[in-house]
C-alpha cells in the first residue's frame, strides 16, 4: 500500500475559555476544517490539586453534529436533556448525536474535585450530512474497559479503537457517517502503519512527543497533520513517548453554517436553531 503525503502540519494555537486556556488546531486562519471534522478543543494536561473545581461547561445546546469527548486523563461527567447522566473515566469516549437539538453539560466529577488530579480532554465536532442533521439525538459513553485495544510492536504502541475497525478489531461506538477513531500511545522507537480508506480525510493529533509521520518529522506537541487522498497507508515512528489521537471519515462536501453551539448548511436554518433554542424545544436542563 501507498503512504499518503503530508498536506500541512497545523500548530494548535492557544484560546481562553471561561477560566481556562484550551489549544485548538482547527478552525484556524491555517486550517478551517478537515471534512467532516470541523472542530477540535484540546484541554490540558493540567495538575489540580485536591478541592479543585476544574472543568465546568454548564448546560448549553448542540445541533446538526456530533460532540465527541476523548478523555485522556481525568474523569467527565455528562447530563443532557434526554435523561443520560455518566461520568467516564481515563481513556473512554463519550459520544453525543446533537442531531435536531439537545441540552447538555460536561463538569469534571466530584471525586476529581474532592481528590484531584491530572486532567486531559480533546473534543471534536464531527459534521452530519444534511439528510441526517435533524436526526434524534442519542448519547453513547464507553468506560476504557468497553474499548478494545491493539498492542503491536513488542508492547510499544497501544491502539485504543473507540470507532471504526482497525486490524480486525471494531469498536463499540454506533457511528452514523462511519468515523474511525484512534487513541493511539507509543513508546521511544515504536512504530505502526496505519491502513486507510483512500477516500476519507484523516487527521492525525499529536497531544504530546515526537514522532516521525510518512517521512515527516513533528517534533513539538499540539500540532495537527492532514493528508492528501493519494494514498492507503500512515506510517508513524515515535521519536520520544508520544500520545495521539487518529480521526478518518467520509468528506460530506457541502455548505457549512456554523455559529456558536450550532452547525447547520444555510443561515436561515442557523435562524431557525436559535428560534427553536429560545422556544424550549431542544429540552431543558436544570
Amino acid at each position: 500500500m501507498k503512504a499518503r503525503t503530508v498536506k500541512q502540519v497545523t500548530k494548535a494555537l492557544p484560546q481562553t475559555m471561561g477560566d481556562d486556556t484550551i489549544y485548538q488546531p482547527f478552525p484556524s486562519h491555517a486550517l478551517q476544517q478537515v471534512d467532516p471534522f470541523i472542530l477540535l478543543h484540546h484541554w490540558g494536561p493540567s495538575a489540580f490539586p485536591p478541592g479543585n473545581k476544574a472543568f465546568s461547561v454548564g448546560a448549553h445546546p448542540h445541533r446538526g453534529f456530533e460532540p465527541v469527548t476523548f478523555i485522556f486523563q481525568g474523569q467527565v461527567h455528562h447530563r443532557d436533556s434526554m435523561g443520560n447522566n455518566s461520568i467516564i473515566k481515563e481513556n473512554g469516549v463519550q459520544w453525543m448525536t446533537a442531531g435536531k437539538g439537545v441540552m447538555h453539560s460536561e463538569t469534571g466529577t466530584e471525586e476529581f474535585h474532592k481528590n484531584g488530579g491530572v486532567f486531559e480532554i480533546i473534543q471534536v465536532w464531527i459534521n452530519l450530512p444534511k439528510k441526517i442533521k435533524m436526526t434524534e439525538p442519542a448519547y453513547q459513553g464507553f468506560q476504557k474497559e468497553q474499548i478494545p485495544v491493539q498492542v503491536q510492536d513488542e508492547g510499544k504502541v497501544r491502539i485504543h479503537v473507540p470507532s471504526g475497525e482497525y486490524n480486525g478489531i471494531k469498536g463499540p461506538v454506533h457511528s452514523l457517517t462511519d468515523i474511525n477513531s484512534f487513541m493511539m500511545f507509543m513508546k521511544e522507537k515504536g512504530s505502526a502503519s496505519i491502513p486507510t480508506n483512500e477516500m476519507k480525510n484523516v487527521m492525525l493529533y499529536l497531544l504530546h512527543g515526537s514522532v516521525i509521520v510518512n517521512d515527516v518529522e513533528i517534533n513539538s506537541e499540539r500540532n495537527a497533520v492532514t493528508f492528501r487522498n493519494d494514498g492507503s497507508l500512515i506510517n508513524i515512528k515515535a521519536g520520544a513517548e508520544s500520545k495521539l489521537l487518529l480521526l478518518a471519515g467520509n468528506p460530506i462536501h457541502e455548505p457549512v453554517a456554523q455559529y456558536g453551539p450550532f452547525v447547520m448548511n444555510t443561515h436561515e436554518e442557523l435562524n431557525q436553531a436559535f428560534d427553536d433554542y429560545y422556544n424550549g424545544k431542544m429540552g431543558t436542563l436544570e
